[in-house]
């Protein structure tokens, strides 16, 4: 299937369940199955009343809010490609993009973003539409006709449905799942980002992937608070969430994406490792402005729930003391505490971007936070290997997802092929050569696989060293161990730069 064929299947099996709430002025607004096919449909057939052909790329620019997806996946049904930017990108850059990407039209979700636009515009000669959500803000722009209200869009797309019923059925019919209908920016942190394609296929089959490894229920909730620019996000809400429905949910802003959390109470979550860390953080200042008798509870209940997570991490039978007193501790101290934050009906967080210290992982573990690693690039849709529970091992990012092989080559560098990975970059046929060389993705970093099967990541394949023996070490790891050892004092920078420091 295609993604607006899977959109259309849901509603044909759970029509009226929840599929996506958003909190605005304090309320929790839902939208079913049924009403976010609906929307769909209306902008699918607005942006072909518009003028919008196969092939034409549309930009989306903004915070995470229904009318993202309706415009993307509306976009896809009738043979766009969406692209999504993030909205901290400033206009130069945009600028840019916008003309490698040849985009004709952009959604943009209030004024802050149009107002970007509106400062390229005279360097955009392909860009038609200029279309928004948020009205507040945009009053000297109705009267010209580049804006268009996203309301407006609707009725466009009501009108044209009104005259043929059939008309948007027989688009989504039409396309096939190797259509190429979203990219995907890369960092670019060595130029411009690239635009990595990925097809319907791409998405699903990493949706597949997941649940198969990790099984979610269509009644489990999930928060998104990450940048859907991110591919990460984009997996989630594309991938898992049309393979598995569940329901998606989007916080009033990033600013209250925390206390939303809470009310929300999700079963699973994705987050870089800083997130993790603010968490910690927060129980951290819980107990230390809790009364004394609490704080001796918890640093009793911590040190069991340590030694308790070694076992549970490695799927080992515990002692039946072990066992009791982590039941004991999770219930009196550990269950009331990740209450306060949101996470008592959380049965896996994953983390992933960067590595995580075994003692964060354990930590999480220990007050009964099932945290895994997972690994993967955007050219493979976030993913290529994860954590399976009873086998958590903090060195490793896991073993390889279902379908998904992993190979080392004689350089040492990973190698990944699977049904997500990316059939190229957006018009740079040297660098998609590069990239998928020998049939195999080439990931750009160096690692191993251990005894256990799992793939420990060792750096940059570019940054790596070797020692005498010839095995790959990675400098940034030493030079992080050397820089929080309590033997060695770090010098100022003006220390170092002097003469007597030079000699």
């Amino acid at each position: 299937m295609t993604i607006p064929q899977l959109l259309r299947w849901r509603v044909q099996i759970t029509g009226d369940k929840v599929a996506l709430r958003e909190k605005d002025f304090g309320c929790w607004n839902c939208y079913s199955w049924n009403a976010y096919y609906d929307h769909v449909r209306k902008a699918g057939l607005g942006l072909h009343e518009l003028g919008a052909q196969k092939g034409d790329t549309i930009a989306l620019i903004g915070d995470n809010i229904p009318e993202m997806f309706f415009m993307a996946i509306g976009a896809q049904a009738v043979g766009m490609i969406s692209v999504a930017i993030y909205q901290t990108t400033m206009p130069e850059e945009i600028a840019q993009l916008l003309d490698y990407m040849k985009a004709t039209m952009v959604f943009c979700d209030d004024q802050e973003q149009v107002d970007k636009i509106v400062e390229i515009r005279d360097r955009l000669p392909d860009l038609k539409k200029v279309i928004y959500e948020d009205p507040r803000g945009m009053r000297s722009y109705r009267t010209d006709d580049w804006f268009l209200f996203i309301r407006d869009l609707y009725r466009f797309g009501e009108q044209v449905h009104d005259k043929n019923p059939d008309m948007f059925e027989s688009m989504v019919d039409g396309g096939l799942p190797d259509d190429v209908c979203h990219m995907c920016l890369t960092s670019g942190t060595t130029g411009l980002s690239k635009g990595t394609m990925l097809t319907h296929k791409n998405f699903i089959s990493m949706g597949l992937q997941l649940t198969e490894a990790d099984p979610l229920a269509d009644t489990d909730e999930y928060l998104s608070f990450l940048p859907f620019a991110w591919i990460g996000e984009q997996m989630n809400c594309f991938g898992v969430a049309m393979a598995t429905g569940i329901t998606i949910n989007f916080p009033e802003s990033v600013e209250t994406a925390m206390e939303d959390l809470k009310e929300i109470g999700p079963h699973f979550m994705f987050g870089a490792p800083r997130i993790y860390e603010t968490i910690r953080s927060q129980i951290w200042l819980k107990i230390d402005e809790s009364y004394w008798f609490n704080r001796l509870m918890y640093n009793y209940f911590i040190k069991i729930g340590d030694r308790a997570a070694g076992y549970r991490m490695q799927g080992k039978k515990m002692p039946v003391s072990l066992r009791f007193k982590a039941w004991l501790g999770h219930h009196i101290m550990f269950k009331p505490l990740i209450n306060q934050i949101g996470l008592l009906r959380l049965r896996r967080a994953y983390t992933g971007g960067a590595a995580l210290g075994p003692e964060l992982f354990t930590f999480y573990q220990a007050i009964g936070v099932n945290l895994k690693q997972i690994y993967g690039q955007t050219e493979i849709v976030g993913i290529a290997y994860m954590h399976r529970d009873g086998d958590v091992r903090p060195d490793t990012v896991g073993k390889p997802l279902p379908n998904t092989e992993c190979r080392i080559s004689e350089q040492g560098e990973i190698l990944s092929r699977s049904p997500s990975v990316t059939p190229g970059y957006f018009n740079l046929p040297e660098k998609t050569a590069e990239l998928l060389e020998g049939g195999w993705l080439h990931s750009g970093d160096a690692g191993y696989i251990d005894e256990h099967g799992h793939l420990v990541v060792i750096d940059r394949l570019a940054d790596v060293m070797h020692n005498a023996d010839g095995e790959m070490f990675s400098p940034m790891f030493l030079e992080n161990k050397l820089k929080f050892s309590p033997y060695i004092k770090r010098r100022s920078f003006s220390a170092i730069n002097s003469p007597m420091w030079r000699r």
